[in-house]
């Protein structure tokens, strides 16, 4: 269980425990190591408490993402760079999957088979389009919302 984990699920006694072990083993006055746990579990009980702020700003961000997205009302705009995506992926299947299942079914000779391929012009340009909308709509999941993210998914968060 990490660091964090054990934190968020209320388990500060067994961070605190092999801490106040190690200070137990230092010559200080029985006033002193009170204290200093007790400074000690303060500091721990801040950091938690930060932690779960931080941690219920990511799914309020979250949950805002989501709500703008079900909220909007333009579909095709909403759905334009995943159909572009879609289109992609359909034109690629056509001409490397269906072409050559039907032209093996169809019993075309192997010397005879289509030889189509996508122009590499059309690789860049899908491509581009995939990584920018993948890295925007990325950004947006983990709460990054500005001009430069709504430009690539189309979304209109600000």
């Amino acid at each position: 269980m990490s660091f964090f984990s054990k934190i968020l699920k209320g388990g500060l006694k067994t961070i605190l425990d092999p801490i106040t072990d190690t200070i137990d083993k230092f010559t200080l006055t029985k006033q002193e190591k009170q204290e200093f746990q007790q400074q000690l579990h303060k500091q721990l009980l801040q950091i938690e408490s930060e932690l779960e702020q931080t941690y219920r700003k990511e799914l309020d961000s979250r949950q805002e993402i989501i709500k703008a997205e079900m909220q909007q009302d333009d579909l095709f705009t909403k759905r334009a760079r995943p159909a572009i995506i879609y289109l992609g992926l359909l034109f690629i299947f056509i001409i490397h999957v269906a072409i050559p299942v039907l032209a093996y079914i169809s019993g075309t000779p192997q010397e005879k088979m289509p030889n189509i391929i996508l122009p590499s012009e059309f690789w860049w340009a899908w491509g581009t389009v995939v990584s920018v909308y993948g890295a925007g709509r990325s950004a947006e999941k983990r709460g990054i919302i500005n001009k430069l993210t709504q430009l690539a998914t189309g979304s209109n968060k600000l």
